[in-house]
């Protein structure tokens, strides 16, 4: 049984406003190990049980990987290499993670945080502008998996 929605890639990315034949997508792992992921426009990313699908275009098999060792997701423009994991310079960390009911963002940058809580169906359920350490609170969301959009950066939560 599916515990979650598929969709498309190209329409996680028309929910920041952003829409590109090629994305990039830079899947950055607990163990401090990175991957990076080339999908056209043909391709998905979806979540499926307890794993994240990024399936390259429309016919190669998805590569399946287990959201509880996926510490963030950045996505860029691959044809102009944008947004690559050396270029966030933001250092930006949420905690806890898992949390419960308020959360904080941390950041170096010292610019506002520009924050959107995505349900795993890619459902916008929180936004708002905050500053480094601020909390968000986060009570009214249930227990679950979540995609939190933080300036160009994304990252997984966990609410328990």
């Amino acid at each position: 049984m599916k515990l979650f929605n598929q969709f498309a890639l190209m329409g996680l990315l028309l929910l920041s406003g952003i829409s590109f034949a090629q994305t990039g997508v830079t899947v950055t792992y607990y163990d401090g190990n990175t991957q990076v992921f080339n999908v056209t426009e043909a391709g998905k990313l979806y979540f499926e049980t307890d794993n994240l699908y990024i399936k390259l275009n429309g016919t190669t098999a998805p590569t399946t990987i287990p959201v509880n060792i996926i510490r963030k997701i950045i996505f860029s423009d691959a044809a102009l290499g944008t947004t690559t994991l050396s270029e966030n310079k933001n250092n930006l960390a949420l905690y806890p993670n898992p949390g419960a009911d308020v959360i904080s963002i941390s950041s170096d940058s010292g610019e506002d945080l520009k924050t959107n809580i995505y349900s795993t169906t890619g459902q916008l359920l929180l936004k708002g502008i905050y500053k480094s350490g601020q909390d968000i609170n986060v009570y009214a969301l249930p227990a679950g998996l979540y995609l939190v959009q933080v300036n160009d950066v994304t990252i997984k939560f966990s609410k328990k």
